[in-house]
């Protein structure tokens, strides 16, 4: 079996193939498509992955046989799911992970994220990311390791000063009751989420144990780019052993909604505050 990589360049090449066939420049197909000839560039190296949908618009106005077209568009959706063992591409730390994260958040305006039972990394104290880089890893990181991930985590939150990016992030209030650091330190981590909600590019919300669920949480997420104004946009999942990239429009769309959903169940702005400050005050970590 080929890898996702080689599935990926026998996509491009393929796709290539079809338009020197053809006998068509990259800008007379671009005209073709209504695309821009740095869009068909990008699709032929295999730096842009094409959708299904546009995969069969490509080999449609080039004429392909029935059996190449859906030859094509099995490959564009097999590549829409990627799936990445986190031990092999982490080792020896989650170090790259962050950096490669932050790449793709400075790329897009629009984020969703949600947490479920931990604080959004873009809403972490130094003391909360040190913690749960520590804790259920196997095998367990060494200090230097945890500090480069933390450092890492940390940079990634300069983002949220950008005036042109919106981010909304969702957690439950279960994330916010751990026991995972001593009193202070969550202290400390409650009065940074209410800070981050203060923020004009930030909207933070929290569903309360007391909501009437709407729907199942199932797993954490972040839905990075708006699919439709950005054409790379993705989904993140993070599982126990492996992270999923998922890049198919349908599916994007269908983890926004699952967002909207989450959100009609939290609790944002005063409401918020009053929780979180209430939280607070009860010191529950003891």
């Amino acid at each position: 079996m080929s890898s996702h990589s080689d599935d990926r360049q026998e996509l491009a090449s393929s796709l290539r193939a079809l338009r020197l066939d053809a006998g068509l420049s990259t800008t007379g197909l671009a005209r073709q498509l209504d695309w821009s000839q740095s869009k068909v560039s990008r699709v032929e190296r295999g730096v842009t992955l094409a959708k299904p949908a546009e995969v069969d618009e490509w080999a449609r106005v080039l004429h392909a046989p029935a059996e190449d077209r859906r030859r094509l568009i099995e490959l564009a959706e097999e590549q829409g799911v990627e799936l990445l063992e986190w031990k092999r591409a982490m080792a020896p730390g989650r170090r790259r992970l962050q950096e490669e994260i932050h790449e793709l958040e400075v790329a897009c305006s629009t984020m969703w994220v949600f947490s479920m039972n931990i604080v959004p990394g873009l809403a972490q104290t130094r003391s909360y990311a040190e913690t749960v880089f520590r804790i259920d890893q196997d095998p367990i990181p060494s200090e230097s390791e945890i500090a480069e991930a933390t450092e890492a985590r940390l940079a990634r939150q300069a983002v949220l000063e950008d005036p042109a990016k919106r981010f909304k992030l969702l957690c439950t209030e279960a994330a916010l009751r751990r026991s995972l650091l001593p009193d202070d330190a969550m202290r400390s981590q409650i009065q940074r989420l209410i800070e981050v909600a203060a923020l004009p590019t930030v909207e933070l919300g929290v569903i309360p144990f007391s909501a009437r669920e709407r729907v199942h949480t199932v797993h954490a997420f972040a839905v990075l780019g708006d699919p439709n104004v950005y054409e790379n946009a993705l989904v993140l999942a993070e599982l126990v052993t492996r992270g999923l990239t998922i890049r198919t429009l349908e599916e994007i769309r269908g983890y926004i909604k699952h967002y909207q959903a989450l959100a009609e169940g939290a609790v944002f702005g005063d409401e918020l505050v009053a929780l979180l400050r209430g939280i607070s005050a009860q010191a529950p970590w003891s």
